[in-house]
C-alpha cells in the first residue's frame, strides 16, 4: 500500500515534485566539487528574500562572525558552502510549508523541529561528526512527512491526530492506515526534490529500531536526529506525555553514539534558549515568548509530577524491599533456631534409644523378669517412637538448609509431608522391635 500511497502524493500535489529553482541551483553547486564558494554566492543573491534571510542568520551570536557580514560571499566564506546551504534550506522551505493548510499546530511542529535541528548539530559536534550543519538540517526536516501525509490526506490525518494527541503512538497509526510513517514519506519527499542521500536517509530512518544497536557508520546521522529527537523538550502534539519506551530508546542512542554525560548536561541546559534565539535570527514563528513562557511551565509542571510519582514509587519499592529483608532476616534467625533444636533433640533421641535398646538386651537374655511382656511392649514403643523423632529431625535439617525461593513452591511443601508419611511408614515396616511377637 505504501506506494500507491507515494503515487497518490505526487499526483495529487505535483509542486512537490520539485524544490523552488534557486535551491535546487543551491543543491547543485554544493554538491558539485569543483564549485567555489562564489558559485554558491551567485546563486543565493538571485534571490533578494533569501540572501536577506541568510544574512541575518549568519549574523546570529551563534555563528560568532568577528565582524558584521554584509555580503552573500562573505557569508559563504565565513561560514562555508554547507552551512550557508543549510541555513537557505531551512528558510525556504519553512515558508513552502507554510502555504500549506494545516491541522498540526505550525508555530508547535517549528518549535520542535528547531530543537531538534539545534540538539542534532550539538550532539554532531560533541562525538566529533564531520558535519554539524548537515545534522541540523537532517533535525529540522526529520519530521516533514507529517506535514506531507497532512497536506495530501487531511482527513484521514485529522482524525489520527486526535489519537496522537491523546497519547497513541504516531508511527503505529500511520502504519496501520497507509502501511508507511511520516519518516519514510519525508525521505521519498527529499528524494524526490534530489538532497543529499545522507539527508534522505537519515530522515527516513529516524524511527528504525536498528539505530540503538547498530555502530554502523552509515547509521551515525539518523542516529542524531533519532537523540535530537528524544532531548526535545518542545512536542508537537499537545499534551503527549512520554511513553517508557523513550526513555529507554534515549539510553540507548547515547550509549551508541558515546556521548559523554557531561557533553549531554550541557546540550539540555542550553537548548531551550538556543531555539527562542535561532527562531528570531532564521525568523521561524515559534510563538510569542509569552506562547513559549507557559509551554515552557506546562512542561516544568509535568517534569514535576513525572518526578513526584517516581519519588512515591520508589518509596513504596523500599518499604517492600525492607518488608522482605525483615522476613528473610527472620526466615534465616527461624533457620538458626531449628538446627540449634534438631541438635538438642537429636542428642536426647540418641541416649533415649541408647537406653530402650539396652533394656531391650537384658529383656532377650532373661537379665529383667518380664512374665506379662508389658516391659518389652512398652521398650518397643519407646524405640519406635524415638525413631519417628529421628526421623522428623532429619527431614527439619534438610529443611534448615533449603534455599528460599524453593519455599514459595506449593509443590515443595506438600512433597515435604508426603515425604515424612512415607518415610514413617517404612520406618514402622522395617524396625525389628515393631514385628508382632519380637521379644
Amino acid at each position: 500500500m505504501s506506494d500507491d500511497v507515494f503515487q497518490q502524493i505526487l499526483r495529487d500535489h505535483k509542486e512537490l515534485s520539485s524544490l523552488p529553482q534557486t535551491l535546487s541551483e543551491v543543491l547543485r553547486v554544493v554538491g558539485d566539487e569543483t564549485s567555489s564558494a562564489q558559485d554558491l554566492a551567485d546563486v543565493l543573491i538571485r534571490d533578494p528574500a533569501m540572501t536577506a534571510k541568510v544574512l541575518r542568520a549568519v549574523n546570529s551570536p551563534f555563528y560568532g562572525a568577528r565582524n558584521e557580514i554584509t555580503t552573500m560571499s562573505q557569508g559563504v566564506m565565513t561560514l562555508g558552502t554547507r552551512a550557508v546551504a543549510a541555513l537557505a534550506l531551512s528558510t525556504s522551505i519553512y515558508d513552502m510549508t507554510g502555504r500549506w493548510e494545516s491541522t498540526v499546530d505550525r508555530k508547535r511542529f517549528w518549535r520542535h523541529s528547531l530543537e531538534v535541528a539545534l540538539a542534532a548539530r550539538s550532539i554532531a559536534e560533541k562525538i566529533k561528526y564531520p558535519y554539524p550543519e548537515e545534522a541540523f538540517v537532517c533535525g529540522l526536516l526529520h519530521d516533514i512527512g507529517i506535514l506531507v501525509l497532512e497536506k495530501s490526506f487531511g482527513e484521514k490525518f485529522s482524525r489520527i491526530w486526535r489519537q496522537v494527541e491523546a497519547g497513541e503512538t504516531i508511527q503505529d497509526l500511520e502504519e496501520g492506515i497507509w502501511g508507511t510513517n511520516h519518516a519514510r514519506v519525508g525521505q521519498f519527499l527529499l528524494e524526490q526534490w534530489g538532497l543529499p542521500t545522507v539527508i534522505c536517509e537519515a530522515v527516513g530512518q529516524h524511527h528504525n529500531d536498528l539505530l540503538l544497536q547498530s555502530v554502523e557508520p552509515e547509521f551515525r546521522p539518523a542516529q542524531i536526529v533519532a537523540l535530537g529527537d528524544q532531548l526535545s523538550s518542545f512536542t508537537i502534539a499537545r499534551a503527549r506525555p512520554e511513553l517508557a519506551i523513550e526513555v529507554e530508546n534515549k539510553e540507548a542512542l547515547i550509549r551508541v553514539l558515546e556521548l559523554d554525560p557531561k557533553a549531554l548536561q550541557q546540550i539540555e541546559q542550553t537548548l531551550l534558549t538556543r531555539v527562542a534565539d535561532e527562531a528570531r535570527f532564521l525568523e521561524i514563528d515559534i510563538g510569542s515568548p509569552d506562547e513559549i513562557l507557559i509551554e515552557a511551565n506546562r512542561m516544568i509542571y509535568e517534569h514535576y509530577l513525572a518526578v513526584e510519582k517516581l519519588l512515591r514509587e520508589n518509596r513504596s519499592m523500599q518499604r517492600e524491599i525492607a518488608q522482605t529483608q525483615m522476613e528473610k532476616a527472620s526466615l534465616d534467625a527461624l533457620k538458626t533456631i531449628t538446627a540449634t533444636f534438631n541438635h538438642y533433640i537429636n542428642n536426647a533421641s540418641a541416649t533415649i534409644l541408647g537406653r530402650a535398646q539396652l533394656v531391650e538386651l537384658k529383656l532377650e537374655r532373661g537379665e529383667i523378669s518380664d512374665p506379662t511382656d508389658e516391659v518389652a511392649a512398652a521398650i518397643r514403643v519407646i524405640i519406635e517412637g524415638v525413631n519417628t523423632i529421628c526421623s522428623v529431625i532429619k527431614e527439619l535439617k534438610e529443611l534448615s538448609e533449603f534455599k528460599t525461593a524453593v519455599y514459595h513452591n506449593d509443590t515443595y511443601i506438600i512433597d515435604i509431608e508426603n515425604r515424612l508419611r512415607k518415610r514413617l511408614e517404612e520406618l514402622r515396616a522395617n524396625t525389628p522391635a515393631a514385628q508382632p511377637g519380637h521379644s
